[in-house]
């Protein structure tokens, strides 16, 4: 996904948090934040894993050398791990908080009787 993208999407979760109330919630703004960078981190390490392949030669101290996979490929792979549970917890903290939301909605209250 291309920045652009990325930013309109980012844009939509931002202004889904609006609607419902919850931009200003403290824990929800550090978890964007911290979304936001784990997104920056996998781009940095997407580039390098392009840049340097899969494998990678390793030097010993006595100058040999040995094919190894790229450390980068398993950094990327966590940090993905790790990106997706955040996302999955800002999914969760909007659909909690619209829920929420309009149970404590009083016109909501009023209509169901």
């Amino acid at each position: 996904m291309n920045k652009k993208e990325r930013d309109k999407q980012r844009k939509q979760i931002v202004d889904q948090a609006k609607a419902i109330g919850l931009n200003d919630n403290y824990l929800f703004a550090t978890t964007l934040h911290r979304y936001d960078r784990l997104l920056l981190h996998l781009d940095e390490l997407e580039k390098k894993v392009d840049e340097i392949g899969v494998t990678t030669v390793k030097e010993y101290v006595r100058g040999r050398e040995n094919v190894v996979i790229n450390p980068a490929i398993n950094a990327f792979n966590n940090t993905t791990s790790h990106a997706n549970k955040t996302a999955e917890t800002l999914w969760k903290m909007i659909k909690e908080h619209k829920g929420t939301a309009a149970a404590e909605d009083p016109l909501l209250e009023i209509m169901k009787g």
